[in-house]
């Protein structure tokens, strides 16, 4: 810097006023120059810092009272959210409005917090409610997840996605999507109870359901075009339509399982008269039959057997789940779909369910 004073200046010659002034007027242009670059360069650098810490921050900016109104937005219950909240103090989550969404954030947390109540030392009871807790969490996220997205033909179904299709006859079976061609959607050719292929003849009318993963459903009509193997899966091609209707939303997820199953039917004895008359619920272990349940969610089941109960009767039902756990439940028969020659497929909606058993059936369901 003083060098570049030195060689700045012009030499100032004795009787020369007019050197003088023009070498203070460089003098003071170069230190104003000094200064206002300076200046320019602090302001430059305090804008850059503070749009990092901006953009940078934005998400990690954590506001009990905002998060709170959002979660309530959201359809949480208080206790649901002093739990998150507990969550992110406990973990030092980082970007805490993550956890509002389904995100791997998600996911991440409720994991590490399940397994924490597992291997905590406390009443089984008091365990079963907070995992209960956990899972309703998840439950929710999911249920608002979606909720934007809007289906407007089959050309945006992606390989993978669970299909349920039904005939004319209202029989419904189990397939996925194999494919997604521009004339055609491919679809896994589905299968009886005993494993043979379901083919139906080229121009065939049927009716396509699907879910997605915050339990919306939706259904169109299409028609079977053809036949095919794709990537080594038996395929039958169905009509793209640009029309799909939307169902009622499921309140839980629901999971393929495809495992064997017992039901019991429930028989309603009538005993005493007048006021003294009670109605007493058995269940008729004698009456025991073999099924095959569908699918499961927390709310129910699809039960496939040959000797299906009627709609409106009780059940008792025990099955596992993928993981061995044997799991008990009441429900009552909504709906049965018969199958020809004998048999159908009943749709059954739990009426009672113990904690332990609901949060097996959320343990396979969400693989958390």
């Amino acid at each position: 810097m003083f060098y570049l004073l030195a060689t700045t200046i012009p030499t100032i010659k004795k009787g020369n006023t007019t050197s003088i002034y023009v070498g203070i007027g460089l003098l003071v242009a170069f230190f104003a120059f000094i200064i206002l670059s300076g200046r320019s360069s602090t302001n430059s650098m305090s804008r850059r810092s503070t749009s990092s810490r901006s953009s940078s921050g934005s998400r990690g900016t954590y506001k009990k009272k905002v998060f709170r109104k959002r979660a309530a937005a959201l359809g949480f219950t208080k206790a649901e959210i002093r739990t998150l909240e507990f969550l992110i103090k406990l973990y030092k989550v980082k970007y805490p409005y993550n956890l509002l969404r389904n995100t791997d954030t998600l996911n991440s947390t409720l994991h590490k917090a399940l397994t924490r109540v597992e291997e905590d030392i406390a009443d089984p009871n008091v365990k079963e409610g907070q995992k209960l807790i956990l899972y309703r969490i998840k439950q929710k996220v999911e249920l608002n997840s979606e909720k934007k997205q809007i289906m407007t033909g089959t050309k945006q179904l992606k390989p993978g996605q669970k299909l349920n299709i039904s005939t004319p006859g209202g029989i419904r079976y189990h397939s996925m999507v194999t494919s997604n061609l521009s004339n055609y959607l491919g679809a896994k050719i589905p299968a009886d109870e005993h494993g043979n292929q379901i083919r139906w003849r080229k121009g065939t009318k049927v009716q396509v359901f699907f879910w997605k993963s915050n339990g919306q459903g939706y259904s169109f009509n299409s028609k079977v075009s053809g036949y095919n193997n794709i990537r080594g899966i038996p395929s039958l091609f169905l009509q793209h339509s640009k029309s799909i209707h939307q169902a009622q939303q499921r309140r839980f997820r629901r999971k393929q399982l495809d495992k064997p199953a017992y039901m019991y039917a429930i028989r309603i004895i009538t005993t005493g008269f007048g006021k003294n008359q009670q109605r007493k619920a058995i269940v008729d272990t004698k009456s025991g039959a073999l099924a095959t349940i569908l699918d499961v969610s927390a709310g129910g089941c699809s039960l496939r057997s040959t000797y299906p109960l009627g709609q409106g009767e009780l059940m008792k039902l025990e099955f596992e789940t993928v993981h061995g756990q044997k799991v008990y439940a009441f429900g009552k028969v909504k709906s049965v779909a018969r199958i020809r020659p004998v048999g159908g497929i009943m749709h059954v909606q739990f009426t009672k369910v113990t904690r332990e058993n609901i949060n097996k059936i959320n343990a396979y369901i969400y693989d958390l």
